[in-house]
């Protein structure tokens, strides 16, 4: 090949490969303000994982999985609307019960009294 037209495809090559960037990973995806467009169903979603990681209730490999079960599930009941009436209802009692969990318990179980089985 020439000289002529080698040096200018090299130069091409070169600035082709200096004008591209890398892509950059996101460490996590930033979770969104609204998920289901029901504010307390939002609000139990935000605070049912920290709930539950902090109950230990199912292991790490399986918490994201039994998150994405109720999430699913609550937006599934927020497109219905058979069933979005009640939808705040429903998530309000979630909530409660995931905010009087006694530490180190699964969310909505409650203290086990002395002396009763």
């Amino acid at each position: 090949m020439s000289t002529r037209l080698l040096l200018p495809l090299c130069t091409g090559l070169l600035l082709a490969g200096c004008a591209t960037t890398r892509p950059t990973r996101p460490t996590a995806p930033p979770a969104p303000a609204a998920i289901t467009g029901v504010p307390s169903c939002d609000a139990y979603l935000a605070g049912y994982l920290a709930g539950h990681r902090a109950a230990a209730v199912f292991p790490a490999d399986q918490l994201q999985a039994h998150y994405q079960s109720m999430r699913d599930s609550l937006l599934q009941a927020a497109r219905d609307p058979q069933t979005r009436p009640y939808l705040d209802a429903r998530c309000r009692l979630l909530s409660s019960q995931l905010s009087q969990s006694p530490p180190g318990h699964p969310p909505g179980a409650t203290a086990a009294v002395p002396g009763t089985h």
